[in-house]
């Protein structure tokens, strides 16, 4: 019934219009979001809840909308995020004046804190308050002038706040700006965006004024997809772009903080997994698309369980830019070749888990052990995704092909029993198709017991695009593949 009301308000707008929809200014169309608002906040009966519904219906409408209809339902969805981000807003700051007016000595502070983001709007310029000490009151206490003179409580200049249910007082502390307000004005996620920016203050604390690295940044995100309309393929650019302009760091340097950093490590193009899903969720946002970044444990990397990741979601799938980009990768992949691009849950989940959900006795395991772990939880949702094209799945197809339970590693000798070899001999003589020809040239990858598994993961598991070689050298045994050598 409500999907049902959404769409008779739309229609009834629309049919009311005199003009074309598409011609609507930005004060018509801050009136027809009003109207659409206050009418499904009657079915709804919840502020933020009826901002999610417009959302979805907005969102779902876009799918299917021409040009000119894509721009009106885009600017209606602007309105409804800067409404979301002010309902969220003030009910935090709503909560946290209703303890703070508990005690009347509170009332006349010059300072308060009155979200838990420590972020402040002031003449339109975001800041953030940082610091290390404070003083408390436990909620139950009396709290009086007495109390306040006693402590050296400063009305004028201290700063007063909520924290864990306690009344807390600031005094040494400083206000670091973030960001100019008609940036990000209208951006879904806003809220998360200035906490993005509140992570970059964290690392480095300087007084620096960076809007015109984020105003490039925006420049940047709406030129790469001004000829793209639809949603996918504007989340796809953007992927795109970042794993082919950016490289992963590999040698952290220790009190590097510029790292964690989206907007500072944008000019480097070198950076961490949090920078990776950080700039790829600004750059969504700029384009009037929501992305949460979600951190914790991925449970076959070798550095689990010390150092934690961060991948994406858009809508109900997953995404994972870092993941697309290893280390071991010479070249970027194609689009076709991602194995983390949009990933239903259960599929993506195999292998990580969320904030503090990470079971016990994982920690415990080897690499090897944990490897193990995740095939099976893969071998287990193969049947349900067989016929997808999902890439991810390319490792359990393979092992399949391979005669491999998902306890066994992929080795050399299950590969060439498969697949077989050419055999190299002196003057790099080798016989194919039943002819003898020489290899005037070769670019290769040696493999091994150590390697194989990584290379075919680099290769996509396309071995119908590979041929084995074996070669001696000092009476030892060498295989190479490739897919790039000249004969004559």
């Amino acid at each position: 019934m409500r999907w049902k009301l959404l769409v008779a308000i739309f229609i009834f707008f629309m049919i009311l219009s005199p003009k074309s929809f598409w011609e609507y200014t930005t004060a018509q169309i801050n009136q027809i979001y009003e109207k659409l608002y206050t009418k499904i906040l009657v079915s709804v009966w919840n502020w933020i809840k009826t901002t999610e519904k417009i959302w979805e219906f907005l969102d779902k409408k876009s799918e299917t909308a021409d040009k000119n209809l894509l721009k009106i339902l885009n600017d209606l969805k602007k309105e409804n995020n800067e409404k979301y981000f002010s309902l969220k807003m003030e009910s935090e700051k709503s909560k946290i004046e209703k303890q703070l007016w508990k005690f009347k000595v509170l009332d006349n502070f010059k300072n308060k804190l009155l979200n838990n983001s420590r972020i402040i709007n002031e003449n339109w310029v975001w800041y953030w308050y940082v610091y290390d000490n404070y003083n408390y009151f436990w909620k139950d206490s009396e709290l009086n002038q007495a109390n306040l003179d006693y402590n050296k409580v400063d009305k004028e200049n201290d700063l007063v706040g909520i924290k864990d249910w306690n009344v807390i007082f600031v005094k040494d502390y400083k206000k670091y700006r973030l960001i100019a307000d008609w940036i990000i004005y209208w951006i879904p996620g806003k809220k998360e965006f200035l906490e993005t920016l509140v992570n970059i203050k964290h690392f480095d604390k300087k007084e620096e004024n960076l809007d015109k690295d984020f105003i490039i940044l925006r420049a940047l995100s709406k030129r790469l997809t001004e000829k793209s309309q639809k949603k996918e393929e504007i989340i796809k650019i953007l992927y795109n772009y970042i794993l082919e302009n950016l490289k992963y760091d590999e040698e952290l340097k220790e009190g590097n903080y510029n790292i964690f950093s989206g907007i500072k490590t944008f000019k480097d193009k070198v950076w961490v997994c949090q920078w990776y899903v950080e700039l790829l969720t600004l750059m969504l946002a700029f384009n009037n698309i929501k992305a949460e970044i979600i951190k914790w444990d991925v449970v076959n990397s070798r550095d689990f369980p010390k150092i934690w990741h961060a991948w994406i979601k858009i809508d109900n799938f997953y995404y994972d830019p870092t993941f697309d980009d290893p280390l071991w990768a010479k070249t970027t992949k194609k689009f076709e070749d991602y194995y983390y691009y949009k990933i239903p849950r259960d599929i993506f989940y195999t292998n990580r888990f969320d904030l503090w959900k990470t079971p016990e006795f994982l920690k415990k395991l080897t690499l090897e052990q944990r490897q193990t772990y995740v095939d099976q939880n893969i071998y287990s949702l193969y049947n349900k995704y067989k016929d997808s094209n999902l890439n991810i799945l390319n490792v359990v197809k393979f092992k399949k092909l391979l005669w491999l339970s998902a306890k066994e590693e992929i080795n050399i000798n299950s590969v060439i029993k498969k697949f077989w070899f050419s055999e190299i001999w002196e003057n790099w003589k080798v016989e194919i198709n039943g002819k003898t020809r020489y290899i005037e040239k070769m670019n290769y990858f040696e493999i091994n017991d150590k390697n194989i598994s990584s290379v075919m993961h680099q290769i996509n598991f396309k071995m119908e695009d590979y041929k084995i070689f074996k070669i001696k050298e000092n009476s030892k045994e060498k295989y190479l593949i490739s897919n790039d050598y000249k004969l004559r």
